[in-house]
């Protein structure tokens, strides 16, 4: 299994490269447009790192707070999207960090409620699929046609 950092501070499977890569690009295009030309600075990388374990920014210093995914993170980006759209317009930031700072804000006070949302769909997901159904039999009725079967042929041109 090929493994992958961001920073020194972990391993990354390759689904969590993979929903990390989804998380970077869906905030680098959808939320503060930035087109292919431009480079997305590394503090920012580090801010919605810093979002997975409870941080304003990834670092070694501080203990991690919590313990999100980046699937939880995007989900909670894309649920805030209009809000966070919304509260950027018209402000002005001192700087692009300064603005994304602020756009975690609104995302990291969201973040629990989106995973609660997640962990009671597979929750959900889990009963349904223990559910047995092999035991269940179904003893309908039979249909008994009450009615004779009329042929007329008058109107068989139409057809």
């Amino acid at each position: 299994m090929r493994r992958t950092s961001i920073g020194d501070k972990k391993l990354l499977s390759e689904k969590e490269v993979k929903d990390w890569d989804k998380l970077y690009w869906y905030v680098r295009k959808e939320i503060l447009f930035y087109d292919d030309s431009q480079k997305m600075p590394s503090g920012v990388a580090l801010m919605l790192k810093g979002l997975t374990s409870g941080k304003s920014v990834d670092n070694k210093q501080d203990p991690d707070e919590a313990e999100y995914s980046f699937e939880v993170v995007l989900y909670t980006f894309k649920a805030c999207k209009n809000k966070i759209l919304g509260a950027i317009q018209g402000k002005d930031f001192k700087n692009e960090a300064s603005k994304v700072a602020y756009i975690c804000k609104i995302v990291e006070s969201n973040l629990n409620d989106i995973y609660s949302r997640l962990k009671q769909v597979e929750e959900s997901k889990t009963k349904t699929e223990q559910i047995k159904v092999d035991n269940i039999v179904h003893e309908g009725a039979e249909y008994k046609q009450r009615t004779k079967n009329i042929k007329n042929n008058k109107l068989n041109d139409l057809w």
